[in-house]
């Protein structure tokens, strides 16, 4: 019984720790910085707010911006190093492809680069001239 007893507690834990370990690092409410597109400067949506929840995201663009809100899904996968990021869009420039990118959190700092649609996931975050990369860099919003 007492073995019995151990192997479940040794079960749940895995359990907890595979959970934790799936957290999506992403999710929350962030503030772009500065957006990179193919080494230049793309400042339309500087400002913009961008949500992440359950696998969802909204790009809501600050209020004096030309730019249109847009959204879609997503998945990480936490197990790549660095973090994967597929996104599906629906709206703005990317609507119905699929965007391959990488994710780093650290402490208040989001950073996604990902590449335009049929191009291969990038693999450092940068996005220099002709490379068909975005780099996104945002704050935790407050």
């Amino acid at each position: 019984m007492k073995a019995l007893l151990s192997l479940s507690l040794v079960v749940i834990a895995s359990g907890i720790c595979l959970a934790e370990d799936k957290k999506d690092p992403t999710a929350g409410k962030w503030t772009i910085e500065s957006v990179t597109r193919d080494g230049k400067d793309a400042a339309a949506l500087k400002g913009a707010t961008r949500e992440h929840s359950d696998g969802a995201y909204t790009i809501t663009p600050a209020k004096d911006s030309k730019a249109n809100p847009s959204g879609g899904t997503y998945t990480v996968d936490t197990t790549k190093s660095p973090i994967a990021i597929d996104m599906k869009a629906k709206g703005g420039t990317y609507d119905g492809k699929t965007l391959l990118g990488i994710v780093k959190v650290d402490g208040d700092t989001l950073t996604i680069c990902f590449a335009e649609p049929g191009k291969d996931r990038p693999s450092k975050f940068e996005s220099a001239a002709g490379s068909g990369f975005v780099l996104a860099v945002h704050k935790k919003a407050k």
